[in-house]
This record gives structure tokens, sequence and C-alpha cells, in this order.
């Protein structure tokens, strides 16, 4: 699987939060060359409420369900409200070696009870031949409310109990089991298995395994949950290494209120991902360094070894406790790990909400073009800083609009010696583009609003 390349080129929703429809093309989808060696980018800008954390929480979702993990508990509160139901649609580039796919994922979402639930999933795939002709072939489509097999299309169902009588109770245990579980049933580790024993086609398990694996450790989510966490004095640091023994993902969590206790294993993580940081951190901010105080081992009533440790900034030679430095420097360094996987190998995605937050523009604006000139992955974020938009690529930049039906629009006809950032204001402004992007507010109205505002304690 190391030399298997995975790549976003579309997300489409319908009725999901606040989307009633809202679509996303990865400007490698829209040339239709897939992935041709370099970055792919996506700033998403908008109005508050108009959707950006919306498809930031799409992903988040596909990750929880293509991981096999179970569904979160306010599920139903992801479905438009004056829906029954929801549908959200992915595509995917995948390579390995000679063998080129597109990949089409789907899942719908539906009311019930107090709840959701996951009840329809779909899965198919296309190979890209040198003439770039595309049959679609569907590998599974899952349908909860339909017995006996559960699965479409029926050949594929006769297909896999043909060589193997057991696979029709198999598949009816892992039916059963992904709904008291709450989980994916395509991504269900037994269904996994059964297709891995099944020798028709080997793009079936090549495929599935190929989605699965990128969601658990090639796709990075970082929510405002991660930056509220920051403010709590908690360093969750992301991180995805690889080495001779495998690619290790995920966060680490380090109190920066006081002293940490973290286990071996963690620590010699946390070391690992510090060193990494030092080498590129001084470039970002000037003289800036980390440090691991090490105060110290003990054990634990169950007799696990803990460390005691604490992070230090060093600046010019002078230590101090890490929580002192700025939240905008704390969140760089939060991320900065998946940010160097990112910059470094093209099948990683790193997706960030209010990438902006605490961060200098002018710093945002370099890491952005430097990303997209000489980076290898994929990078998605929101932000409401508009000097991206006079670094990027106009292709790289998507903007929410008011219109639930149509969230999502490019600015078209710029010409090269227009300036992105004051169209766009002036779409803002003047409107002129071909959906309204800003939900108009008056400056009278707001100053009106706030003295009223501040007679209401004295009514009383």
């Amino acid at each position: 699987m190391q030399d298997t390349i995975i790549r976003i080129q579309s997300i489409e929703l319908t009725n999901f939060k606040n989307i009633q429809k809202g679509t996303i093309d990865l400007l490698s989808y829209r040339q239709k060359n897939y992935y041709n060696g370099k970055s792919d980018i996506v700033g998403i800008y908008g109005q508050n409420g108009s959707g950006k954390t919306t498809i930031i929480e799409a992903f988040r979702l596909f990750k929880i369900i293509a991981s096999g993990e179970k569904l979160p508990d306010d599920i139903k509160n992801y479905i438009y409200e004056l829906e029954e139901k929801s549908t959200l649609k992915f595509i995917f580039y995948v390579e390995k070696k000679q063998q080129k796919f597109l990949v089409y994922y789907e899942f719908s979402l539906r009311k019930k009870d107090v709840g959701a639930e996951l009840y329809n999933e779909k899965l198919s795939y296309s190979q890209i031949n040198e003439e770039n002709k595309k049959r679609k072939i569907d590998i599974i489509e899952y349908l909860r409310d339909v017995g006996h097999a559960s699965i479409l299309p029926k050949s594929r169902y006769y297909e896999l109990i043909k060589n193997n009588k057991e696979n029709e109770f198999n598949l009816e245990v892992t039916k059963r089991l992904s709904i008291k579980e709450k989980t994916s049933f395509i991504f269900n580790d037994s269904l996994e298995d059964i297709f891995k024993n099944n020798d028709t086609n080997p793009n079936y398990f090549f495929i599935i395994n190929s989605i699965k694996r990128f969601a658990r450790i090639n796709l990075f989510v970082i929510t405002n949950e991660h930056s509220a966490t920051i403010s709590l004095n908690f360093m969750p640091l992301s991180f995805r290494m690889e080495n001779n023994a495998g690619v290790t993902s995920g966060d680490i969590a380090i109190n920066l209120s006081g002293i940490s206790n973290i286990d071996k294993k963690r620590y010699d993580i946390a070391v690992l991902i510090i060193k990494q940081l030092n080498v590129v951190l001084s470039t970002i901010i000037p003289n800036l360094q980390l440090e691991i105080n090490n105060l110290g081992n003990e054990l634990s009533k169950n007799g696990k070894e803990i460390i005691k440790i604490q992070l230090l900034s060093i600046k010019n030679g002078i230590k101090i406790p890490l929580k002192y430095e700025s939240e905008g420097i704390k969140k760089i360094i939060s991320i900065l790990s998946t940010l160097i996987s990112m910059f470094n190998n093209p099948s990683i995605c790193l997706i960030v909400d209010e990438l902006d937050a605490g961060i200098f523009e002018y710093l945002l604006g370099e890491l952005l073009k430097i990303i997209e000139q000489e980076g290898k992955g994929q990078f998605i974020f929101t932000s409401h800083n508009l000097r991206p938009l006079e670094m990027l690529d106009k292709e790289s930049l998507v903007f929410s609009t008011t219109n639930p039906q149509n969230r999502f629009i490019r600015i078209t006809n710029i010409k090269s010696n227009n300036n992105l950032r004051n169209v766009y204001l002036r779409g803002v402004d003047l409107g002129g583009l071909n959906e309204c992007i800003y939900e108009e507010t008056n400056s009278f109205e707001i100053a009106h609003a706030f003295r009223k505002a501040g007679d209401v304690f004295g009514e009383e």
C-alpha cells in the first residue's frame, strides 16, 4: 500500500446541515488530470454561517465512517432541518503502479425517532485507460431496508457466496453488526475480509482497503474543537510518522498548564515530533525552537512507566513554558507536523477550519504560496483572512453563497491584472456575481441596535 496514491477529487452535499445543495471540485478534477505530481489547494471563503465549516464537518464525518468508527451521537443534527434525508458523495483518484482509478463513494443518512441512521452506502469505480474512457463498475451497494442479500448488485452477492456458502451468513452478520454498532457496512472489517478472500476481481478489495486506509492514516481534519483545546491550554500535536515499522498517525494531547504525564510510547513519539518541528519552526517564526523538559519517570498504579514532561519554547536562549506563547504560535505548532507530511506526501490530505485564526496574514500568504508551488499533497482550508486571495491561483479559491441550493461558486472571468481580493470585496459590496455572496447588513441598523441594547438593563 506504500506505493498507492489517493487524492480527493470532489465532494457533493445534499441536505447536509445548512447546505441543501453544494459541490466543490478540486482543480485536478476540473482539469481532468487527476494527479500531476503537484499539490492541490482549496481555500473556502464566505460570510459567517454560509457553509464553510459544514464542508469541514462533511470530511470529518467521511473520515469517521470510512475508518469503520461509530457514528457521532448527534448525527441527526447533520441533516438539513426541513428534510428527512441527507446524502454525501465523494470522488477519489487512486493510483497504484500503472493502474489508475476514479472511485465513487456515497452514503445517506435519515432521521429516525430521536436520532438518525446510516441507511445507504454505495462504492463504485472506473478504470482510467490511455484513451481516458471510463466504464463505471459498482463494487457494492448497501441498502439497510432490503432483506435477504442486503447488497446490490445482485451479481455481486451471488459472486461472493458462489465459492463460499458461509458468506451468505457472514454478510447477514456484518449487516446486523453495522446496524447495532452504528458503523459503516462497506468499511466494516468483516466485509473487507469477505472481499479479501474472494479472488473474482482483486480490484474490489484493493479499492475498499485503499479508501479505508486513506481515511484512517492519511486524511487529517482539524476542526474548531482542535483550536478550542488549545485555548484550554492543551496542545493537541497532530502527527503522521512513517518508517520501516509502518505508519503511525493521530494526536498527542499535552497539558500546557502544568506537568503532563504520558506513557513511554507517546513520549518517544513526542520527542520525534519536536525534533521534526524544530527543523521548520525557526524559518516560520524567527529564533523559535521547542524543547521537551523531562521531569522524571514514575510507575502508575498498574505498573506502567509514566514520564512527566513540560513543553518549553526557546527564543534567543531564553526558555519559557509554551503556554505563554500566543494562540497563533500554538496553533501553528499543533498542526505543523501534519503540514510537513502533507507538503511531502501526495496521498496526504490536510483539512483545516479557520486556518487564519491567530496567524499573521503575511505569513499565512507566504505559507500557502510555498505549498501551492512546491508541495505534493492536498490542502483544504477555510479562512476569513483575504490575503490568500492575492497569493493563490483563482482556481484554488471557492466562495460560499447565500443560496442554500447552490452553496459554492468560483469567481470566473478574472483577468490576469485583476486583484481577486478586490473583485471579491466588490462582489460583497455591490453584487454582480452569478450568486449573492453576502447577505446585506445595514450599518445604521447595527448602530441603532447597539444603542437600543444598551438601554435594556436600564428598563428594569
